[in-house]
């Protein structure tokens, strides 16, 4: 009996790779996205905790402290806003991989149900030739009979 060979077998193996590249490519911008998102907040909880420190100095040096501060603070923040944009850009790409996956998932469960129904009727044509050679082989051991009966 003949092998089941599907002939978009091939097709659905390289959309299979395809996902599983997607989902490490899609894996590894999220981590990037987060080791981003990370760096916005410790240099925001940079700048408040420099912020409540000035509140502790003394009066003294307190102005030359808060003039340093704000020197500082548009160095910080302008860093933060390139961050920022960094993180919105790596967002956007993010769900554009996401929408390749998701393309790439539904062709290949397309192709799946194809296969499924190709194999569903393999195996029928199968099962009703196997049941023919059986029908053929039972019709011709009763004739036999019948023959042998007849002239034996």
């Amino acid at each position: 009996m003949k092998k089941f060979a599907w002939r978009l077998q091939r097709l659905l193996e390289i959309k299979q790779k395809q996902e599983q590249a997607l989902r490490g490519e899609l894996a590894a911008l999220s981590e990037q996205a987060a080791a981003l998102r990370g760096r916005i907040i410790a240099l925001k909880a940079q700048l408040r905790f420099q912020l409540a420190e000035l509140k502790t100095v003394p009066s003294e040096r307190r102005m030359q402290a808060q003039a340093l501060y704000l020197e500082y603070v548009p160095t910080l923040d302008a860093a933060i806003g390139r961050l920022q944009e960094e993180w919105t850009q790596m967002e956007t790409r993010r769900r554009e991989k996401i929408k390749e996956l998701l393309a790439v998932q539904k062709y290949r469960k397309g192709l799946e149900r194809l296969r499924a129904q190709a194999r569903a009727e393999y195996d029928r044509q199968c099962n009703l030739e196997e049941q023919k050679l059986l029908d053929e082989s039972t019709h011709t051991g009763l004739a036999r009979k019948q023959l042998n009966a007849c002239f034996g």
